[in-house]
């Protein structure tokens, strides 16, 4: 007998169970991401506007036989703002598959979002993976083209030897001429870390910057304060102008595992106001990927989006990367008005 009720446990309790399960599922299909117990305090158990209500865990004899996490949020659905859940970390025990936990995790899910007027759930699905094949057999999935990546290698020899496959291990070896590593003195003038009382100037930047999104996540002032500063897993450094900040790059770093561990710096926001030159804005962009090189980052990695140029990253050495993810949008109400050609902006989680 399966019962599906909100999660008891804590952070350390969730990491422990969703990293061991994505391990005997994922291990053998590439890098593994490990999901410490800061992120997901960090992202949900830390979090005031994130209740426990959309945290659903599955129990048999009270034992853990699944987790299905989800985060409230805005979500930017053609020209409105709506309701809805960014979801991750769905995962069933091995030990308990063919007994419909999965399924039963959904159905609730879905549920709570009905009653609390959500529109869908939101998540970041890898292709091909377990994950993938779940949500294309429930009603109301929609998924979209793939995610590409910008990616920067700091240390090219590292990673090649942390690749996981020998395809991938000699393709590192050989652009190794290419993936500018050390990152140059830069001039930090009017860079400094990001303060509380930057907030009101933060949140009008990250407006301007998601003014092209049509299909994705979004902020409100309170959420964005969770996502600049939150003890010690976000770094976030700004770019301050006459007194008033015009820039800012928001990052943080985690583990992923193939051959070995490579701590990876994953960029969430990066935007400047229209006023900032492109001299300005490389500047603190190469200010951030100083401090993730000296946070222990070998690479770093930032989902493509219409928020971004191509042309400063570029300029700044990172290089267009395949994702090998794709945005699915699960559990949707059936009047979604979906919008043409999306242009979609999400974090990688």
């Amino acid at each position: 007998m399966v019962e599906v009720r909100t999660y008891e446990g804590d952070a350390l309790e969730a990491s422990r169970f969703v990293n061991r399960v994505w391990g005997e599922y994922y291990a053998a299909q590439g890098p593994l991401t490990d999901f410490p117990p800061r992120l997901l305090d960090w992202v949900l158990f830390g979090n005031s506007l994130a209740p426990r209500d959309y945290r659903l865990a599955a129990y048999s004899k009270g034992k853990l036989a699944g987790v299905f996490f989800a985060e409230p949020i805005k979500l930017r659905l053609g020209a409105r703002d709506v309701d809805a859940t960014f979801g991750s970390w769905f995962s069933v025990d091995p030990a308990f598959r063919g007994m419909g936990v999965g399924q039963k995790l959904a159905e609730a899910m879905s549920l709570r979002q009905r009653e609390r007027g959500a529109a869908l759930t939101l998540a970041c699905l890898a292709d091909g993976s377990a994950g993938e094949r779940f949500w294309a057999k429930m009603p109301g999935t929609r998924t979209f083209d793939s995610l590409g990546l910008w990616l920067h290698v700091f240390d090219a020899a590292a990673v090649s030897r942390w690749a996981a496959t020998r395809a991938e291990r000699a393709l590192f070896s050989a652009l190794r001429p290419w993936l500018r590593g050390e990152v140059a003195p830069v001039d930090t003038e009017g860079i400094r870390p990001y303060r509380p009382g930057d907030l009101a100037a933060c949140m009008s930047l990250v407006e301007g910057m998601l003014t092209p999104v049509s299909l994705g996540y979004t902020y409100t002032v309170e959420r964005l304060a969770q996502q600049l500063l939150y003890r010690d897993m976000p770094r976030t450094w700004v770019l301050e102008r006459d007194g008033a900040v015009r820039g800012l790059v928001n990052y943080y770093t985690l583990q992923m595992n193939a051959r070995g561990p490579l701590t990876v710096a994953l960029v969430d926001l990066l935007t400047f106001h229209e006023s900032v030159s492109s001299a300005d804005r490389k500047r603190l962009l190469r200010a951030a990927m100083k401090d993730m090189v000296e946070q222990g980052a070998s690479v770093a990695s930032m989902m493509r989006s219409p928020c971004v140029a191509p042309k400063m990253m570029l300029g700044a050495g990172w290089v267009p990367w395949p994702g090998g993810m794709r945005l699915g949008c699960l559990l949707s109400s059936p009047d979604v008005e979906w919008p043409r050609s999306p242009r979609v902006f999400t974090h990688l989680r």
